[in-house]
This record gives C-alpha cells, structure tokens and sequence, in this order.
C-alpha cells in the first residue's frame, strides 16, 4: 500500500502520521511511521471523547485486552499512550482490505477462501476467548484479509467475561446485521455472542449478505430473535455448520474451540455435514448420513406462494418509517438499505418536523453536548489531599511534619524517575530495557532530589516562621498555637512553593491512573473530602501535641533561664576568680 501521501504531516509522540485510514465514534486511525519507518497503525480519541474518564477507561481496557490476545490472526498491540493529553493505541498495520470491502468489490469467496477464513477466525476465537475475554463486535469490516489469511481487528467495544458492563441498561454496542439475540434482547452476554457473530461473518463471506436480510433496523433484529437466517442461500456443504452455531439459544452454540474442530471438518464435495450428535451416539458415515437426512438436500418448505414485493406484508415497524429511507451508514453497510439504482434522484427534503423522529440504530458512545464537564478531576482531589496532612501538622506538628518531608522526597524521586521515562517514550516508544533504566536512574534521582530538598527545606521553613510571626504578633495567638499552624505552612510550602513542582505532578499523575471513571472520581471526592473536613474540624478543636518534644513555649522559658543562669554564673566566676588574684579572696561571696 502507498504511502506516499504526506500532505500536511503530523506527529504524535514518536510516529509520524502519513493519512487518515479509518474513523469511528472513539477516535480516527491513522497510517503512521515509526523511528525506523515501520508502517503502524495508530489509533487516536476523538478530543471529545478523550476529555471524558469513562472513554479512557474504554481505551484502556482495549489495550489490556488486546495485549491478554496471543494469536497471529488478531493484530497485536506495539505500543500505547494513556496517560497524554492525547491518548492512543499503535497495533500492526495490515496491509490489506477488510472482508467487507473484498466481497463487495470482487464478489464471494470461493470454497476453498471461505473454510481458509472460517477456520483463521475460529483460531483467532479460540485465542480469544482463551484470555477470558468476549469480542463483541465480530463483522466483516472488522476482519481483514491480509495474503488470503483473516486478521480479527478493532477491540474498541471488548471487555473482560467478569468485568462490569459499560453498556447502559436497554442499550447495546454492535452492528445490527451480526449481533447475536441476547444482546439484542439485553439478557447475559457471554462468549457464544462471538460464535453467532462469527458464523454471521462467514456467511457474508459466502454469500455476499448477511445472514438475517436486510431492511429496516427492527425488521433484522425480528429476525434474529426469531432465528430466521437464510441458510438456504449458503452452500449446502456449510449449512451444518452455519446451523450450529446460528442456534437462537447461547447453550445450544458450540464453543470457540468445538467449532475449529467443525471447521477443519468442512468439505466442499459432500453435500453434508459431519459432526457427533448431542446425545453422545456414533457418528455416521458420510455417505450414511446423505442417505439418512435430507435437510441439506431439500430446497427450503414453501408455506404460501411467494407474492410480489409490493403484495407482502409490511415487516413489523414500531413508528411509522419517513418518506424516504436514510441514507445506509458506514456501519449499515451490509444490514442496511440496498444501494440506490442508477439515475436514481432524492426528492426534495421535507420541511422540518416539530417531533424529533427517534433514531433506533447503536450508537458509539459520546457524552451529551448539555452535560456539563465532571467537576472533579485529579488536582481537586490532590489539594483536599495536601488540606488533610496540613490539618494532621497541625495536630501533630514534630511527627507529621517530618512524615511530610521523607513524602515529599518519594514524590520528587517518583516524578524524576516516571517523567523522564514518559520524555523518552514520546521520543522513541517504549523499550523492554525501561524497568531495567528506571532501576540504574534510581541513585541519580534520589541525589538530585536529596539536593533540591536541601534549598527546598529550608525555604519552606522560613515560610513557616513568616506565617508564625504574623499570626503571634498580628493575630494574637499563643506561642504554641502560632507554631503549629506554622508547622501546617511549613507542610503547604513543600508542595505549593517554587520548586514544589514535581511532588504536585506525581501526585497527579498517580490519581489519574487511579481515578479512570466519574463514578471512581465521585467516591474518591466524596471520601477525601469528608476525611479533608473532619481534619479541619480535629485541627481547630484539639489541643496541639508536640510529641517527641516539648511545646515550644516550656522549651524557650528553659532556655531563657539556662541562659540567665549561665550569665549570673559567668560574671560571679569572674569577680571570685579576679579578689582570689589580689589576695583579697577572703572578701568573695561565694568561696
């Protein structure tokens, strides 16, 4: 494939952008060039949708999937960003065209295409679902053909057989023409959905349509609840197979790996199917089981006599459809409307309806324009965090306070060493040796940030003594109450002072990997901020403890007195030591 094309470049961390391959609801992939000018696909969200932690969250969680998938029919993750401003995914690039756009261009496959790619995709099931993972989104232009050899592509909608649904209830993420009834029916999804959906895939293949029609949304979603899949349109050698795993009921499908093993047994020049029966009996004979079932044999029951289009029965349609059908969407390719005929001419829009007409088909998620941004982000949480251990210095000034300085120092050797690791990777991508660079860089930035805490310390001490002489001579407080809430200073100005940079950026960088969804963010807010509060409240009401050492107000009247006491002595040793010289010694006081 040409790549030629490098009209108004970018770049994106390491790689440089060549042209647009592809879009979807989550974000656009791009061509793109790694530093040694590999060809990589490079998958990047929408600024919309990356703004948002529940489609990070998506993100992530495809690359944790993808990464579980160890197979040479799905396409492989070779680098990720996640934590940017611009997140995205890097997977090999497939130098090919998807099923979808090879049938409709070059026609079906042929039998011998078609058992190539039914058993790549149930190989590349197997892989999958081995990783206790479920695709979902199992499709033609999900599939890519790369040297007649199928690659399963696009986890953008996968998740974990035991994670939580990001899905809302009632709603469901797929396309049409190849979901699976119980997706559609919004009952347990589990891994048979795949093997519905790649069976549907595979008759596409063979046929050049999708398994259930085509038409309106609702007409093909009635039929794959009912089970109603043309078999009679697909080779009499496959409808065997094509039945098995098309059952409406998720138990009765055969698993990812039952289903290779009935692809390897697929066989152009027998007309039927070889497989064991449910109940255990031995199998028949090829020849046997021609004579014996004639399912496959037989053109298809004819109730009535087919009527012309015009004299059938309209498909059950919950509203009443518009004038004109939509234009079919990329997604709808193949369970859409049927290409206009040439010549063919859109009448005139109608004039704009008062009712917004309700649009049935999946949309990828995106967040409503009317929401208003999550408040609460990471920063937010981080200064109800720094509130909370100035209110514990507060109460413990001594042991909080030199808490505060060994976790300013972890932080600081934490950003040295992960920041520097992020610079890096933007520059040349990740590298198996950066656990083994982290641990040598370790030395180096715990003494750089040892001596940066040294300038650091101390200017945060004179803060603290500047907000104790306001607060003792402008505000009246007490020695002991002045210094304590100058101890909280001294705990602020380690994260807020010039040079209180890179704790603050750790901190951030650590809530963000953590808090990867509105609901996680609310319960952390919720939580620190109440801890925040009642912090506060114990720092007002509660006497200050100076423990190991005493308050600083017994400590200065003792020290003012051990200085009297040493001046007093001085000058009575001298006039003692002076009358003793002159022979007067009998004279002083204290022989």
């Amino acid at each position: 494939m040409s790549t030629g094309n490098t009209q108004a470049p970018e770049r994106l961390g390491p790689y440089r952008l060549v042209r647009k391959i592809g879009e979807g609801g989550m974000g656009v992939v791009h061509l793109g060039l790694d530093s040694e000018g590999r060809e990589v696909a490079v998958k990047v969200l929408h600024p919309h949708v990356a703004a948002d932690l529940k489609a990070r969250d998506r993100l992530t969680r495809e690359v944790e999937t993808m990464r579980r998938v160890r197979s040479p029919h799905v396409a492989e993750v070779l680098d990720a960003e996640l934590v940017g401003g611009q997140p995205y995914v890097v997977t090999r690039f497939a130098p090919g065209r998807t099923l979808e756009e090879t049938v409709l261009t070059d026609g079906t496959l042929q039998a011998r295409e078609i058992i190539r790619l039914a058993q790549g995709l149930c190989q590349a099931l197997v892989a999958i679902h081995a990783a206790e993972v479920i695709h979902r989104d199992f499709k033609p232009s999900n599939v890519m053909l790369v040297d007649g050899e199928p690659l399963v592509i696009d986890f953008g909608i996968a998740h974990l057989v035991n994670a939580t649904r990001l899905t809302q209830t009632g709603m469901f993420v797929g396309t049409p023409g190849y979901l699976a009834p119980e997706i559609i029916r919004d009952s347990e999804i589990t891994q048979a959905a795949d093997v519905h959906a790649l069976a549907s895939t595979v008759f596409f293949a063979a046929t050049g349509a999708p398994p259930f029609g085509t038409g309106t949304f609702e007409a093909v979603c009635f039929n794959i609840m009912e089970g109603r899949a043309q078999l009679d349109k697909a080779p009499a050698w496959l409808r065997g197979w094509l039945s098995r795993a098309l059952d409406v009921e998720p138990a009765a499908r055969p698993s990812a790996q039952e289903l290779l093993r009935m692809a390897r047994a697929l066989d152009p020049s027998v007309t039927s199917f070889h497989e064991t029966p449910p109940d255990g009996t031995k199998k028949l004979p090829a020849r046997t089981r021609a004579m014996e079932t004639f399912s496959d044999l037989l053109p298809p029951v004819e109730y009535d006599r087919p009527r012309p289009r015009e004299e059938r029965p309209p498909p059950y349609v919950p509203a009443p459809m518009p004038a004109r059908p939509p234009a079919p969407r990329p997604d709808q390719r193949v369970a859409g409307y049927p290409a206009p005929q040439p010549g063919y001419r859109p009448p005139p829009a109608p004039a704009p309806q008062a009712r917004h007409q309700p649009d049935a088909r999946p949309r990828p998620y995106s967040p409503p324009a009317e929401r208003r941004r999550y408040p609460a982000g990471s920063q937010l949480i981080g200064a109800l965090l720094l509130v909370t251990l100035v209110a514990l210095t507060v109460m413990l000034p001594v042991a909080v306070g030199a808490v505060a300085v060994a976790l300013a120092l972890v932080l600081r050797v934490g950003e040295y060493l992960f920041g520097d690791l992020v610079e890096r990777r933007k520059v040349r991508g990740s590298s198996a040796a950066d656990p083994l660079l982290a641990l040598v860089g370790t030395p180096w930035a715990l003494v750089k940030a040892s001596l940066v805490m040294l300038v650091h310390v101390p200017l945060s001490i004179l803060f603290g003594v500047c907000v104790w002489g306001v607060l003792r001579w402008g505000g009246g407080m007490s020695v002991n109450d002045a210094a304590a809430w100058a101890a909280g200073a001294f705990t602020a100005g380690l994260f807020v002072l010039p040079g209180g940079g890179a704790p603050r950026k750790a901190v951030t960088r650590t809530l963000t990997g953590v808090l990867r969804s509105p609901g996680a963010a609310t319960v952390a807010l919720l939580s620190v901020g109440t801890i925040a509060l009642l912090a506060v409240m114990f720092a007002m009401g509660q006497e200050t403890s100076w423990v190991p050492w005493r308050a600083p107000e017994s400590a200065i009247k003792e020290l003012t007195r051990t200085a009297q006491d040493s001046t007093v002595g001085l000058i009575t040793g001298l006039i003692d030591d002076l009358l003793q010289r002159v022979g007067l010694g009998f004279l002083s006081p204290w022989s």
